[in-house]
């Protein structure tokens, strides 16, 4: 089962306007350490000019060699995220079902892996790292995106590494697709929008009325049955 306000505020989210890619690259170095574990990040890949990007931060009780292959290799990637197929080395393509195609960037393990995600301007970095308790610290960055995509894209990444999170722990026992569509998965969703939309007002990309549209949008995918209008 799901603590909802426990993974909500175990997960550090931000959202920046990125005029230029290095301006997420300084949200990550200078957010708060009690939420990333002390964690630095370098430049992102890719244009960001496209209007914002977003971060998420999330600490996991195993060694960073663990993640790495939970994140890298498709076996894997298929028992918590969707199947794979492609290569994922430097340079390769890969298809993830039912959520994008994309073109790995960089491949450095145990500790940086990045991609392009549905488009060559949006790019998803993952990054790694050991905390003092030899712990892994996760950072995913996702720019390229609309000043409304954080609300487009980050409840999915929250639902993502609550499955990502579920696999290390040996609690894997429905398949992804299943386990994301039963109602403690879907109200987990309905939360992380609202935390999403609060972030981008936070961070002044776009005010709540901004974000009518995509939060509808989110909801309908990530919380069918939970917002589906009655028919009585």
């Amino acid at each position: 089962m799901i603590d909802i306000a426990d993974r909500l505020t175990a997960t550090y989210r931000e959202v920046r306007a990125t005029t230029e890619t290095s301006e997420v690259a300084e949200t990550a170095e200078t957010s708060e350490s009690s939420a990333s574990g002390g964690s630095a990040a370098s430049e992102p890949h890719g244009d960001s000019a496209a209007g914002c990007g977003l971060v998420l931060r999330r600490r996991f009780p195993c060694p960073p060699e663990t993640v790495w292959s939970a994140v890298t290799e498709a076996d894997r990637l298929g028992r918590w995220l969707a199947p794979v197929t492609g290569e994922l080395r430097a340079g390769g393509t890969f298809h993830v079902a039912d959520h994008a195609d994309g073109t790995v960037l960089e491949c450095v393990p145990p500790h940086l892996f990045a991609v392009t995600w549905g488009g060559d301007a949006l790019v998803v970095t993952v990054r790694l790292a050991a905390d003092e308790a030899g712990d892994t610290v996760l950072e995913l960055v996702h720019t390229g995106v609309p000043r409304d995509g954080a609300v487009r894209h980050g409840p999915a990444w929250d639902v993502a590494i609550a499955s990502l999170e579920r696999f290390l722990t040996g609690d894997a026992g429905e398949e992804p697709a299943a386990w994301r569509g039963s109602t403690e998965v879907q109200t987990f969703a309905q939360h992380s929008v609202s935390a999403w939309v609060k972030a981008t007002e936070v961070s002044g990309v776009a005010t709540a009325e901004d974000l009518t549209d995509a939060v509808r949008d989110c909801l309908r995918r990530l919380a069918p049955d939970l917002t589906r209008p009655s028919t009585a």
